[in-house]
């Protein structure tokens, strides 16, 4: 917890982005790069916000989390995002790039059995952090308590 807090305090004004896995040596936390940014300054009107206000993970690093995802005795346990200057919420957008499916279909989890903390950071100081869970039953995304050393 302590690396994604740092991670999170570090980059503020803009929003971090990153993966917590469980291996056998132990939580390991791998910082992703928000392309937020670069996807805003090639295309504004397909991108209108810059990373102060959303993130994008770097495909290249997302395809490496889920190589690693996928390495014996190694999991992804959650995926986590900072809310610069904002409180901790899971908001559409959260909800919606947590999801894979047909519009008019029913959505399904993209990463079931993850969990997405979102951390919420004024000033370079972490307030709070949260998690959020798929739940089967009510099919939608749920606060949770995560515990992570």
């Amino acid at each position: 917890m302590a690396a994604m807090r740092a991670h999170a305090e570090e980059t503020f004004p803009e929003e971090c982005c990153g993966a917590l896995f469980v291996t056998p040596e132990g939580h390991v936390v791998r910082r992703m790069t928000n392309v937020q940014n670069a996807l805003h300054a090639a295309d504004p009107s397909a991108h209108p916000r810059d990373a102060r206000t959303a993130y994008q993970m770097d495909p290249r690093e997302l395809f490496e989390v889920n190589r690693d995802g996928d390495r014996p005795g190694w999991r992804i346990m959650l995926f986590y995002h900072s809310h610069p200057s904002h409180g901790v919420y899971f908001s559409p957008t959260d909800k919606a790039r947590a999801l894979w499916g047909e519009p008019d279909g029913e959505p399904e989890p993209a990463y079931p059995g993850v969990a997405y903390v979102v951390i919420s950071v004024y000033e370079h100081t972490v307030r709070d952090v949260r998690a959020y869970a798929w739940n089967v039953d009510a099919r939608d995304f749920e606060e949770v308590v995560v515990r992570v050393a």
